[in-house]
């Protein structure tokens, strides 16, 4: 209801007067700016919920690539492929079919050059091949993480060092067990976390491919 004067009645508390017809409309701009700045953040918080429950679903449902394994390594091939660069056939033991190949590949170079195959066993287990190039005298301290021999033993025929370091625990790390010998003019270890037979068995199986390769071993340790 307004006055006589065109106000609109309204008492204003700091003033102590009625509002003028100025002072109403700028009121009631004000309130209706106040309630759309209030329902545009009402909808930015409907917009964020609905954005945030989006990228959860999406969490939820996309697979998970953890746990997804690649596929197994064909090392006969591998080796066939690096044998050209190497300058000589590289090992490929037959192997369990339990064990998969997660790494074939030649490593270093000119003295320090090395073949290396890596397997995993029933999932938790390790063991390795490396296999010197011709003019290479790390192999042994760089496969062999400086482990120092404790024995000797025969198996396939051929004469193997014996690197022991299971009473060490975790500080063997990843050669708690190895084996070396001297094949042709280059040396060979095999080691891993894997148990002593599992081990000795690639070893017998590095000893059979060698002499399917026509590679002889020297008698002699490394």
């Amino acid at each position: 209801m307004s006055t006589p004067d065109g106000s609109s009645g309204r008492v204003v508390a700091e003033l102590g007067r009625p509002e003028t017809p100025l002072e109403t409309a700028e009121r009631k701009a004000w309130d209706r700016a106040l309630r759309r700045s209030r329902q545009n953040f009402r909808n930015l918080i409907a917009s964020l919920v609905v954005c945030v429950a989006a990228v959860v679903l999406i969490v939820l449902l996309v697979p998970r690539g953890d746990g997804v394994q690649q596929p197994a390594i064909d090392v006969r091939s591998a080796a066939q492929q690096y044998g050209d660069t190497a300058g000589q056939p590289l090992l490929a033991p037959k192997v369990p079919a339990s064990w998969r190949s997660n790494a074939a590949q030649l490593r270093g170079s000119g003295d320090t050059a090395s073949w290396y195959v890596g397997w995993v066993i029933d999932g938790t287990d390790y063991a390795g091949l490396t296999e010197g190039l011709p003019g290479d005298s790390t192999v042994l301290a760089t496969a062999l993480d400086g482990a120092k021999a404790t024995g000797t033993t025969t198996i396939g025929g051929l004469p193997w060092r014996v690197y022991d370091r299971r009473d060490q625990g975790q500080d063997a790390g990843n050669v708690a067990y190895g084996l070396a010998t001297r094949i042709g003019t280059v040396v060979v270890a095999v080691y891993g976390t894997a148990a002593p037979t599992e081990v000795r068995s690639l070893a017998a199986a590095v000893a059979t491919d060698a002499a399917e390769r026509g590679l002889k071993g020297t008698g002699s340790l490394p």
